[in-house]
């Protein structure tokens, strides 16, 4: 149950700290553009290497990364919050002249409950800054660096492919912004396939395992389909004493799962029983989002922070006639209902921290926020229909 609260991606609001703004380019510049090769390194300061995540512009979603390995300071007075801290996430995303790196803490006590912003920077390149508002919550700080360097390319992988349904098209190696693999799949049966399960084994050490699934919940392979997908190949690299992002020298794909459409899947079965739970988990979600979300939609003065407050205060408890007792891919599987907390924790923060960018941005021309939450509504119908 560890290995599946740790992989799935799971806000009171307090004031973020803004630390001060250098740019990337010289000020003469007149419009700078989105460099091509830009990383975030992230040193969580736990003996382990640091990680690395790509940063891209503002036409993207922004990147992130979570740590659970973190240090606590010694002897440090014990953070008062009922919630413990899971882990800590970094997010950054360029913006046009400096990076924007938020800092936050994933709190919960089965998986992630709440996510409590922490601090904001404006990175420039090759700037390095210690996170130190995590001292105030018993944590060591954590150091980032926006980098602008140029990684080797990952050399070209090996395979082992665990499923018939599935054929790798083709493989492009990259390294741009940090080194990763293009791949091209072909679904090779009648049905279509909603998850995919691929590991990345890299100097024989298990290293990236993704479990793809299509945006909420629609197929990301029709039958007889392709669909190209990039998974990272990077790894921190240690030379003369600096850690710089590099690739391993050999990297194996292990294509472990496909899941179809009915929950039938080809491949390992372990996979299929963890997006299993996802699904019963987004279901009961999304059963329980459409009467509130119409039931707000009926309020003529319906405000964005009033809609959040009343949301947060929504609590979930599974009905004796929404059980399913047991799962419905395999007599192996765990019963499914045991996760319904960890869909219901990381939709509720995915959906706060929606309801945040709403509330705190002023884009012109303003947001309408009673014909976006139409869309949700509607978003949630078609979604229910695909969870049946």
């Amino acid at each position: 149950m560890k290995t599946l609260l740790l992989t799935a991606i799971v806000l009171l609001l307090t004031p973020f700290v803004t630390a001060q703004e250098p740019s990337l380019k010289p000020k003469s510049a007149p419009k700078p553009e989105a460099p091509a090769v830009l990383s975030l390194e992230v040193d969580f300061k736990n003996s382990l290497p640091p990680a690395y995540i790509s940063v891209r512009g503002a036409e993207t979603k922004p990147r992130w990364i979570w740590g659970a390995s973190f240090a606590r300071i010694p002897g440090a007075k014990p953070d008062p919050d009922p919630l413990p801290v899971q882990a800590i996430r970094v997010e950054s995303q360029f913006n046009g002249e400096t990076a924007d790196v938020k800092v936050s803490l994933l709190r919960g006590r089965n998986g992630f409950e709440r996510e409590d912003p922490v601090a904001t920077y404006h990175l420039g390149l090759d700037e390095k800054t210690s996170v130190k508002e995590l001292k105030s919550f018993g944590l060591e700080p954590i150091d980032l660096t926006l980098l602008s360097v140029v990684p080797p390319l990952p050399p070209a992988p090996d395979f082992e492919n665990r499923t018939n349904s599935i054929a790798v098209v083709s493989v492009e190696s990259d390294n741009v912004p940090l080194p990763a693999y293009k791949l091209t799949f072909r679904n090779q049966s009648n049905k279509n396939i909603r998850a995919l399960k691929i590991e990345v084994i890299s100097d024989g050490r298990p290293r990236t395992s993704q479990l793809w699934q299509g945006e909420f919940d629609r197929p990301i392979i029709e039958a007889g389909a392709t669909a190209q997908r990039i998974i990272p190949a990077v790894i921190a690299q240690k030379t003369a004493g600096v850690y710089a992002p590099g690739t391993a020298s050999n990297n194996t794909i292990v294509i472990r799962t496909a899941v179809f459409d009915d929950l039938t899947f080809d491949g390992e079965e372990q996979p299929a029983c963890q997006y299993e739970s996802y699904v019963v988990g987004r279901r009961f979600w999304v059963k329980r989002m459409l009467p509130f979300v119409d039931s707000e939609l009926a309020n003529a003065a319906l405000s964005p922070q009033e809609f959040k407050e009343k949301f947060l205060a929504l609590t979930y408890t599974l009905e004796d006639s929404e059980k399913t007792e047991k799962s419905a891919v395999s007599a192996k599987c765990e019963n499914p209902d045991s996760f319904i907390n960890i869909s219901t924790q990381n939709l509720k923060i995915d959906l706060t921290r929606e309801l945040d960018r709403l509330i705190n941005t002023r884009p012109s021309p303003p947001v309408n926020f009673r014909a976006w939450l139409e869309w949700r509504r509607d978003n949630y119908k078609a979604w229910l229909a695909r969870l049946q």
